[in-house]
């Protein structure tokens, strides 16, 4: 009989319009029936109610008297709503933890995932043993789903217990040993949770992670990455370490080697040297880095994730290649970052703010991709000024009159804020590169003629800061500023302004005076910067021209004595004592040094300096800021781990990943044993990843390698703890555990022809980002065929090693 799919979808849609409202008494009466099919439509009811936002919780009780209910449908709805509520109602579901310890042993998969997950959501202490109980239970169950729902359960034990961690640890070690890849990505994320340096347990699975990685889901990926990140910069040296101290030592020049002509007068074959062969050529080190064999395997297997559709994962590893990368390779990543920048306000920005803490240290690898940081008339304000920051990274002598042009068209913007903030990055680039300081200034006294006062006092202060750095025009800028001194309110403005004539008072020793006495006459009236930029203008002229000012330099230092904040005052009596009383005679004869002394030239700081402390990819890094959770990357150490730690690993599967390359990486007799052992072997086609583990005799089909979602962007199917996946796909599955493996197998055939399908959605990302080789060998024995040839086919394509 054929079904109708819109018909059932036409039938159940009437639950969650908002006219479809049941009375409470109504719906106790259809949970108390006998029937199941008043139990169905009533429970059908409430989680169409809580999908609406819904408080159902007063009918906590009548649920859970239902968990005993044999239909299926029934049971997992049940579960779904004791899932929602059991962290507010766990006195009352605290009821019916025997028929959760029951259910633990169901034939169906879904209804043990169900049992298990309700009671971990219990937040009741004294429950914590016995859920402990069941997650020994299902750790070692048939299914991975399941065994995924253990996973899931350690960290919330954890957060309700802390001291449970000792008993929570061996759990975890115990996960990290399946060899579905549905289980590991949620391991990781428990590992994190609970041991996130107890890198002892992650030594023996480190390259069955780098060899699965591929096949595991977006979200499982995500946290492999993050760990491995953090494994490698623990347990790794820096790659760089070389180049960095090369960069610290001063250049050494060596002569060239004489170099022998053919035809010589000489008898004794000596030649004259030329005037290029005398002169002495800098010292050219070799660039080459030699990486530990499980480094360079950690950046291969994660260099195809780069074209991964998930841009969590590409992120991620980004940031995995920013920190443990040699040099050279890292160059690779910014295609990647650009290509994911392109999306929506949120992605954008979290993206842009990476790469602005990436340009401040290096710039060069995103000069290519000029145009892409371009402000446009749509993006949002935190993207405009993340844009301007990452221009003024990337500003150079050959593109800094493309740069300066594109702000020239920034500072006629309606937004008078990014306007401002224009100005700022245009001082930056001057600072940066005295080339075109001179005119950066000009462009910027063009608009002080401008109507804004937030345009005009910013103009002001990235003046105030060039002036330092730049000693041409400068008297035809300080006047000009004179003048604007009376129209400016903004106080930042006016005390700029004011610092500039105290400053360079010489180039002014008519108009300095004069203006002392402006300002003496408003001081009550001013803010507190301009009255402390004040008292320094009046310490300054007394020194310089002490016959004009000494008595206006007192009225000053009298006003600022009674004023009401202590910061003026205090500086006034110090000032007082020192400039106009013999009471400190040393400090009077070095009075000039300490106040007309030379300033350094202001260094130009971007906003992303203070990111560069935290971690890239965290929520910390975002806000500029750490968070509760926040868990720093790891220094690089002095020596490596001892890399026979993680020889547990079946060394056939690390081999065959590594291909030909690694050759010398066994022993002649480890070698010889392999191969006599494989010519008198009646099967030489086992599935070394099925070998040398006793709890391997357990399904692995369940969904394990359900997914490959790395190579290039392929479907990678995530079985969160949301069970809805699985409604349609348990119905009558409760038969037994064969019945369970047998959806399990399906559902793997099923997520891989969608991949299938979906493979070539995310091809051209293959010319955007950098190719790979042979990274989808490892896939060819799964059980689907067309897809082997595919990866394959797909892997033949690429030639970066």
């Amino acid at each position: 009989m054929e079904i109708n799919v819109s018909t059932l979808a036409i039938g159940n849609a009437h639950y969650f319009k908002e006219s479809s409202n049941t009375k409470a008494e109504e719906l106790k009466k259809l949970l108390d029936s006998n029937n199941d099919k008043d139990k169905l439509e009533a429970m059908k009811r409430l989680i169409a109610a809580l999908s609406r936002g819904k408080d159902m919780s007063i009918f906590f009780p009548d649920v859970v008297k239902n968990v005993v209910c044999s239909n299926l449908e029934v049971k997992k709805l049940v579960y779904t709503y004791l899932v929602h509520y059991a962290d507010t109602q766990s006195e009352t579901a605290l009821l019916a933890i025997a028929t959760f310890q029951k259910d633990l042993k169901d034939k169906n998969q879904l209804i043990r995932a169900l049992a298990l997950r309700v009671m971990s959501s219990i937040r009741v202490r004294v429950t914590t043993q016995i859920v402990i109980l069941a997650i020994q239970q299902t750790i070692r169950d048939s299914s991975a789903f399941v065994r995924k729902t253990a996973a899931h359960a350690i960290p919330k034990v954890f957060s309700m217990d802390p001291d449970q961690r000792e008993a929570l640890i061996p759990l975890i070690e115990e996960l990290l040993s399946d060899k579905s890849t549905l289980v590991l990505g949620s391991v990781i994320a428990a590992f994190r949770e609970v041991c996130p340096d107890n890198w002892k347990i992650i030594h023996p699975h480190f390259r069955k992670f780098c060899n699965y990685l591929p096949d595991i889901d977006e979200w499982g990926q995500l946290a492999i990455v993050e760990m491995l990140t953090r494994y490698a910069r623990a347990n790794f040296t820096d790659p760089n370490i070389k180049r960095k101290e090369r960069e610290k030592k001063p250049k050494v020049k060596k002569p060239k080697q004489k170099k022998e002509k053919f035809y010589s007068d000489s008898e004794s074959g000596s030649a004259t040297p030329s005037e290029d062969e005398s002169e002495y050529e800098s010292e050219i080190e070799d660039d080459d880095v030699e990486l530990d064999a499980d480094h360079r395997l950690l950046l291969r297997s994660t260099l195809p994730l780069l074209q991964n559709r998930n841009h969590s994962v590409v992120l991620a590893v980004c940031i995995l290649y920013n920190y443990i990368a040699p040099e050279p390779e890292i160059q690779i990543i910014a295609k990647s970052l650009v290509r994911i920048m392109r999306n929506s306000r949120e992605i954008q920005y979290v993206v842009l703010a990476n790469i602005a803490t990436v340009c401040s240290n290096r710039a060069s690898m995103f000069s290519n991709y000029l145009t892409d940081f371009f402000v446009s008339a749509n993006d949002p304000n935190y993207c405009r000024d993340l844009k301007l920051e990452i221009l003024t990274y990337l500003a150079s002598e050959t593109n800094i009159a493309k740069i300066l042009r594109e702000f020239n068209a920034y500072v006629h913007f309606e937004d008078k804020k990014f306007v401002a903030a224009t100005i700022q990055a245009i001082g930056r680039c001057a600072l940066q590169i005295p080339e075109v300081t001179e005119s950066c200034m000009h462009g910027l006294m063009a608009l002080l003629s401008k109507n804004s006062d937030v345009v005009v006092a910013e103009s002001v202060v990235v003046l105030k800061k060039l002036l330092q750095a730049n000693k041409n025009h400068r008297d035809s800028v300080i006047k000009q500023l004179t003048k604007l001194l009376d129209k400016i309110t903004d106080p930042n403005a006016r005390a700029s302004i004011v610092w500039v004539i105290g400053e360079f008072s010489e180039s002014i020793p008519l108009l300095a005076p004069d203006i002392l006495r402006k300002l003496a006459k408003n001081f009550v009236n001013e803010e507190n910067t301009v009255k402390l930029q004040i008292i320094n203008l009046a310490s300054k002229l007394i020194l310089c021209n002490p016959q004009q000012t000494q008595l206006l330099v007192q009225y000053v230092f009298n006003m600022a004595r009674y004023d009401l904040n202590y910061d003026i005052r205090d500086r006034s009596r110090a000032l007082k004592q020192i400039l106009l009383t013999t009471k400190t005679p040393n400090l009077r004869q070095n009075a000039k040094a300490l106040f007309i002394g030379s300033k350094p030239i202001p260094v130009s700081a971007g906003p992303s300096e203070d990111r560069n402390r935290i971690s890239l990819g965290t929520l910390s890094h975002i806000v500029k800021h750490t968070t509760l959770g926040y868990i720093p990357i790891p220094d690089f150490p002095v020596e490596s781990v001892d890399p026979s730690l993680r020889n547990q690993t079946s060394e056939k599967e690390y081999s065959k990943f590594l291909g030909n390359s690694e050759k010398g990486f066994y022993s002649d007799d480890d070698k010889k044993k392999r191969e006599e052992d494989d010519f008198y072997s009646d099967y030489s086609g086992s599935d070394e990843r099925n070998s040398g583990d006793d709890s391997d005799d357990r399904d692995d089909n369940d969904g394990s390698r359900s997914a490959s979602g790395s190579g290039s962007g392929s479907y990678s199917r995530s079985y969160d703890e949301d069970d809805d996946d699985y409604d349609n796909e348990n119905n009558g599955s409760d038969d037994n555990d064969d019945n369970d493996d047998y959806d399990d197998d399906d559902r793997s055939r099923s997520d891989q022809d969608y991949s299938d399908d979906n493979h070539s959605d995310y091809s051209d990302h293959s010319d955007s980002d950098n190719d790979y080789n042979n990274s989808n060998n490892r896939n060819s024995k799964q059980t689907n065929t067309k897809s082997s040839l595919q990866s394959n086919n797909k892997a033949n394509n690429f030639n970066f090693f």
